[in-house]
């Protein structure tokens, strides 16, 4: 089940992301829903800033928004995953991992 639920965030990733299409050829709803995913940051960073090629957006943001996305998902990983398999006591809601895509929805205001 693991392997189908990451696939549920690969594949559209890959699609919305510009690695399979170009970011600026998606509709404008498409657009808003790629900005949620960290491939779409990655792939603007890249163009913008190591192939020259036009960003769609500030490639610098995106830069931003990734380390702070990934600085974020450390911290929750620290206080959610418990290396104890005796422990049965949760530290908190493992739905409180999606604040890690806190940032780029901030991203999505901003951009």
């Amino acid at each position: 089940m693991t392997v189908l639920y990451s696939q549920v965030i690969f594949v559209p990733s890959m699609l919305l992301g510009g690695l399979m299409m170009p970011f600026r050829i998606l509709p404008e709803a498409a657009q808003t829903i790629a900005q949620l995913l960290p491939a779409s940051h990655a792939m603007n960073a890249f163009n913008g800033l190591a192939m020259g090629a036009t960003a769609d957006f500030n490639p610098w943001a995106s830069v931003v928004m990734l380390s702070a996305s990934g600085i974020l998902a450390f911290i929750l990983v620290l206080y959610l995953f418990s290396w104890d398999s005796k422990n049965s006591k949760r530290r908190g809601h493992p739905a409180l991992a999606l604040l890690a895509l806190v940032p780029y929805a901030i991203g999505i205001l901003l951009l």
